[in-house]
């Protein structure tokens, strides 16, 4: 009987060591599986949802320029006589800045005042319908110079190269051109019916001598403001193509930036939104501007790498003066489109596109839970979420292409 109980309490001794090692092994197991568990977590970068003030700004280069100046272009061309100014000059308003040569149009001018007091003492008769027809070539030849010159001008003064005064300037020429084609026409007509073309001769004469006053007007032109000269294209003696740009004034105390926008970032900007000027000419300081006037038609211009890209121009006021800035000089800028202050913000690369919807994961107990959000401003730093998170929130930054709802995460 000793025996057998002893046999007993020998074998229940080693039932419980056996159920003392199965209760070892499964605390190891659960904690193998725990630090398993805590070991897949997938590393990120995160930020908080903070309350800031955010804009919206577009970057360009742009170049200063005069405010305030004069083109001086070559309405008809010809040959420079003399450039009584120079580049740097500071010129009046009403001096000569250069003069062509007038031998030949005062050559005309002395024909044409001659032909017209003929006119003006005869009558034409049928034997002057080729004279008649020679003049009407020759305005024709003259209204299709003053035409080309016009429609030069017009894109000129579209793109803001040409001043208001110049370009009424063109136009007026070309419309006498026109008055005096069709007097010729009147005046050609009449001599091939046998009538009387006195009237009409007179006016053809008339507008002759005034073509040629203003020609050798426009080959003497005056300074319209008080300035300095910027740029002259050429020299003594050089034969100007007619539309020419021969001179540049401008005053060198009224300064402004002109930039060309894409179209696609023009379409934010707004006259009277603020601009921001810096560059290195700035020595690190940064000007404060405001937008003037945005161009109501696109340019077409090649990029650097042969693209074609629609661009629009923008006048940009410089509200403060800088020693260093003067025309011809490059400047970065910055137009802030839009603004919004004390509002939700996170990093811009905490958004992100998910079935045509913004998103953000958020981490919560460890793990990463998707929230759809509503953005509102954004720049290249920052976004505004108009809906979708709360202040404290914790948003995950960049996040890697193996995070998806309810992975476990933790902060790198």
């Amino acid at each position: 009987m000793r025996v057998r109980a002893f046999g007993k309490i020998k074998e229940m001794v080693k039932r419980k060591k056996k159920v003392v090692w199965i209760a070892v092994l499964a605390v190891v197991l659960i904690f193998y599986l725990l630090f398993q568990s805590m070991g897949s977590a997938v590393e990120v970068t995160t930020a908080l949802a903070v309350r800031g003030d955010i804009s919206n700004i577009v970057e360009q280069t742009g170049d200063i320029e005069t405010a305030k100046k004069q083109d001086i272009y070559a309405v008809y061309g010809g040959r420079i006589k003399g450039i009584p100014a120079e580049v740097g000059q500071t010129v009046k308003e009403g001096q000569l800045l250069l003069e062509f040569d007038l031998d030949e149009l005062n050559i005309r001018l002395d024909q044409a005042e001659a032909g017209l007091a003929l006119v003006e003492g005869s009558a034409v008769t049928g034997a002057e319908v080729a004279a008649a027809l020679a003049a009407y070539e020759g305005a024709a030849v003259q209204r299709d110079r003053a035409k080309e010159a016009f429609e030069s001008a017009v894109d000129l003064f579209e793109m803001g190269a040409m001043s208001d005064v110049d370009f009424r300037q063109t136009r007026e020429v070309y419309d006498l051109s026109e008055l005096q084609l069709n007097a010729t026409v009147a005046a050609l007509e009449a001599a091939k019916k046998g009538e009387t073309s006195q009237q009409a001769s007179m006016a053809a004469a008339q507008a002759e001598v005034s073509l040629i006053k203003r020609q050798i007007e426009e080959a003497r032109p005056l300074s319209n403001m008080e300035g300095v000269v910027l740029e002259i294209g050429f020299e003594e003696g050089m034969t100007v193509p007619p539309g020419s740009l021969v001179m540049r004034i401008g005053n060198p105390d009224s300064l402004q930036v002109r930039c060309r926008f894409l179209a696609g970032e023009a379409v934010d900007i707004k006259e009277g939104d603020d601009a921001l000027i810096s560059g290195d000419i700035l020595n690190g300081e940064v000007l404060k501007g405001r937008v003037n006037k945005v161009f109501p038609q696109a340019v077409t211009e090649m990029s650097q790498l042969g693209v074609e890209q629609q661009r629009v121009p923008v006048e940009i006021e410089l509200l403060e003066s800088h020693r260093n800035l003067r025309p011809g000089f490059g400047v970065d800028v910055e137009v802030i489109t839009d603004k919004a202050e004390n509002v939700f913000m996170v990093p811009r690369d905490a958004v992100f596109e998910m079935e045509e919807e913004d998103c953000v994961f958020v981490v919560e107990g460890g793990k990463a839970v998707l929230r759809k959000v509503s953005v509102g401003i954004e720049n290249k730093d920052w976004a505004q979420i108009v809906e979708g998170l709360n202040e404290g929130d914790t948003v995950i930054v960049d996040p890697p292409n193996k995070i998806e709802e309810g992975v476990r995460v933790k902060e790198a």
